[in-house]
């Protein structure tokens, strides 16, 4: 039994190196890809920074409309069309001689 005994302590003397380095790395590991800036949460910003560009495009586009809008109504360059539009949009004026039809919402 003595020797049982002292064959397992110098076995385990032997592993406990081992075994702490390999829990180390394994620590490292697992923490590179689940911690706060591991591999899967850099994905999900890369994810949400091509969900942002998609959205500064979309605002571009629509502010480049918006300034094209404005420059066609300042007085160096007004268009007589797209004033009359947005006064009748806007304000609700119609000519004398037109016709104007009423679409009513119908509530459910």
């Amino acid at each position: 039994m003595n020797l049982n005994t002292r064959n397992l302590q110098k076995l385990s003397q032997k592993a406990i190196a081992p075994f702490l380095a390999l829990s180390v790395v394994g620590y490292f590991i697992y923490h590179s890809i689940q911690g706060d800036r591991g591999i899967l949460a850099w994905v999900q910003l890369q994810e949400k920074l091509t969900q942002a560009k998609k959205e500064l495009k979309k605002m571009a586009e629509t502010r480049q409309d918006l300034e094209e809008k404005v420059s066609a109504l300042r007085p160096e360059s007004i268009n007589r069309d797209l004033l009359d539009q947005q006064v009748r949009l806007q304000l609700g004026y119609s000519h004398p001689d037109e016709i104007v039809i009423l679409k009513l919402d119908k509530e459910n």
